[in-house]
């Protein structure tokens, strides 16, 4: 069964969450790009923090967005699992860790290009302009998650180049998404 997503002003109220897990995003990809030779280490506790920041964040955003948000359920998993995610790596040894992250990070990439790909199909029937573009960065970052399924054996810098540009394309399309909200209850 269908559910019609309601989305009024009050809804958006929030929107800027969106903003700062998308700044989160490009900050993470271009540290990528920047210290490659040290990134992966680092990256291993930045993605961790970054999980669980991010996790909490948008359960606050589901909880706060409840009542005017019939679709929030999709916020509170999306948060519930980066929270578990995180914390699950948190307790995991180091060497383990870096292995694990790979198809963590993999997982992690399909599941928010789906729903992003789903947010942007909503966005479309509220006539939001410009969702286009939300589901264009989401279907590029679902196409580099597939390649990096494929070549996940390549390890190293190629891990790390697929993570820069994917954790960019994700932070693009999270920024597109807050300022859409934000347009969106400004016009209501």
């Amino acid at each position: 069964m269908i559910t019609e997503i309601r989305l009024d002003k009050r809804g958006t109220k929030y929107w800027w969450i969106s903003l700062i897990v998308g700044i989160m995003g490009i900050v993470t990809g271009v540290c990528c790009f920047v210290t490659p030779l040290s990134s992966m280490t680092v990256m291993t506790g930045f993605f961790i923090a970054m999980l669980m920041v991010g996790g909490i964040f948008n359960i606050v955003s589901a909880t706060m967005n409840r009542k005017w948000n019939s679709g929030w359920g999709w916020d509170l998993a999306r948060g519930i699992i980066e929270v578990l995610l995180g914390v699950w790596l948190f307790m995991l040894p180091l060497p383990f860790v870096t292995t694990t992250l790979v198809y963590v990070f993999g997982f992690w990439m399909m599941f928010h290009s789906v729903i992003g790909i789903c947010e942007s199909c909503e966005l479309s029937n509220l006539s939001v302009k410009g969702w286009g573009w939300l589901l264009a960065c989401n279907i590029l970052s679902l196409l580099c998650f597939f390649i990096f399924l494929v070549m996940p054996i390549f390890g190293g810098l190629f891990v790390l180049f697929y993570i820069g540009v994917s954790f960019i394309i994700y932070g693009i399309s999270r920024i597109i998404l807050s300022f859409r909200l934000r347009k969106f209850g400004q016009n209501q």
